[in-house]
């Protein structure tokens, strides 16, 4: 018995190597929505661009395909000769891919920082099915391992600690293993297993004006939000070097412009510092429309009849924006980016930009979003109908209470907060913003939890969502949960049974 159960271990390894791998490669193709994302994003932590994904992607299923043959192979192996012996190589090598797995996970999570929070969210979304995966591999392997843990119940020819040790390990490891799997999906529970009704759609704030389907911070971008008939749309205002506030993100103007063409020697300059008869004599469209850079022009996502306005599009001022979304009855998410310390109008950015604001007379559709106070303050006093909304990081602390204390109108938060901080928020009727969701699992996840309003650059994507695709009562879930997993292994136990009893005749 005990060859017998030494040989068998290397399939229980192999098969902890295929399943781990299996689920990093299910979590990659997850968040196939942020793929461009994730790609930039460690491009920008190591200073070198490619495609990590698919370059994860083709390193995770090396040890995949690995670990899933010689599974096949000593299945077959310990059926005909009751006994399996994995070469020396072949177990330094699992144990390298194992470590290899784990190694570049963690690696992978501290380059990403915050942002690996998604990932988790993710998990959370698919747990259900990584669960019930993770359940029908764990009974292939009981049912394969029934023999060995059916002989450690029989009391053993000699007593001692370690005779004693090797029973009593693996029987309470076996039992903790499937106790755990029963009891994390229930205390884990998915945001879509209700406790009450589900909460109205979030409204949708088109990130930089949907910034995967048009140029972003263009007038161009608000006829699309316009056109899609979505809610309102956020952009970034930024200010010249003559004292006019203009729509752009970005320090400079290198990706989102043609100035490299028109104003070669300023390429690199910051955006503040050009005056804003040069800011007018960029095009502001054409590098969309050229580099498609999340490649659903080619994929006819991009409305074509927008093509024309797109190429032409300038960088407007934020007076050409708020005169746009009031004709147009857009709700308007103004991001504020000051100018360095020695931009000649930096100590009076804020309040050049307030007093264009108050001048468009469309104050209950304006939120002023901002992590300064002294801002908000200053808005409540001077513009008492505009929405003002508390910026939060991820790692910004502040329960529903101390917010209302505030006196602010709602918080506008990274999407990566705990769900059961934005569950608080929906519970004590605190309207919030989440900002910027472009997974679709995320969505209707924060619509369950109850958020009032998501930006995202996928507006036209998450308006044609009718309901979340998961939705269950938390008594069905607990109920269907338990009793599918019970029946599950009393039948595995009842065909071990049945054929042992077979054999025997």
């Amino acid at each position: 018995m005990e060859n017998h159960l030494h040989g068998k271990k290397w399939i229980l390894f192999f098969s902890l190597l295929f399943i781990s791998d299996l689920l990093l490669e299910a979590l990659l193709m997850f968040i196939r929505p942020m793929h461009v994302e994730f790609n930039d994003l460690i491009g920008d932590k190591l200073g070198v661009y490619t495609n990590y994904v698919l370059l994860l992607m083709f390193l995770f299923l090396i040890p995949l395909v690995y670990a899933g043959f010689f599974i096949v192979k000593y299945a077959i192996q310990i059926r005909r000769e009751h006994e399996i012996r994995p070469s020396i190589v072949n177990k330094i090598l699992s144990i390298f891919f194992l470590i290899f797995n784990v190694g570049l996970l963690v690696g992978l999570i501290v380059v990403a920082g915050e942002n690996a929070v998604i990932l988790f969210y993710v998990l959370e979304y698919y747990l259900p099915f990584i669960s019930i995966v993770l359940i029908i591999a764990s009974l292939l392997l009981l049912y394969a391992f029934t023999d060995e843990l059916l002989a450690l119940f029989k009391k053993p020819t000699t007593k001692s600690f370690i005779s004693q040790t090797k029973r009593i390990i693996p029987i309470v490891g076996t039992f903790l293993f499937f106790s755990w799997l029963l009891i994390m999906p229930l205390v884990f529970q998915p945001v879509y297993v209700l406790r009450e009704e589900l909460p109205p759609k979030p409204l949708l704030i088109a990130h930089r004006g949907g910034a995967r389907y048009a140029p972003e911070n263009t007038i161009a971008a608000a006829m699309y939000v316009n056109q899609i008939d979505v809610d309102g749309w956020e952009f970034d205002v930024q200010i010249s070097n003559d004292g006019i506030p203009f729509l752009m993100h970005d320090d400079t103007l290198q990706r989102t412009t043609n100035v490299s063409k028109t104003f070669p020697l300023r390429a690199e300059d910051f955006s503040s510092s050009f005056n804003i008869s040069d800011l007018k004599k960029l095009n502001a469209g054409e590098w969309f429309l050229e580099e498609d850079p999340y490649g659903l022009i080619s994929k006819e996502k991009v409305p074509t009849n927008l093509f024309t306005v797109y190429q032409n599009a300038s960088i407007p001022t934020l007076e050409e924006a708020l005169i746009y979304s009031k004709s147009a009855g857009l709700l308007v998410d103004v991001d504020f980016k000051p100018p360095p310390d020695t931009h000649p109008f930096y100590d009076q950015y804020f309040n050049i930009c307030l007093a264009v604001l108050i001048a468009a007379d469309y104050d209950s559709h304006l939120w002023i979003t901002s992590y300064e106070r002294e801002w908000l303050d200053l808005v409540e006093t001077q513009a008492p109908d505009m929405i003002t909304a508390l910026t939060l990081d991820f790692s910004d602390n502040i329960n529903a209470e101390e917010f209302q204390a505030t006196g602010y109108d709602m918080i506008n938060s990274a999407h990566e907060k705990p769900n059961r901080v934005l569950r608080d928020y929906n519970d004590n009727n605190v309207t919030i913003n989440v900002w910027t969701v472009n997974m679709a699992s995320r969505f209707q996840q924060l619509w369950a939890l109850g958020v009032t309003f998501v930006t995202t650059d996928e507006p036209i994507v998450y308006q044609e969502i009718d309901n979340p695709v998961l939705l269950i009562s938390e008594k069905t879930y607990v109920s269907v949960w338990v009793v599918s997993y019970l029946l599950a292994i009393a039948l595995v136990l009842l065909v071990k049974r049945y054929f042992m009893k077979k054999k025997s005749k």
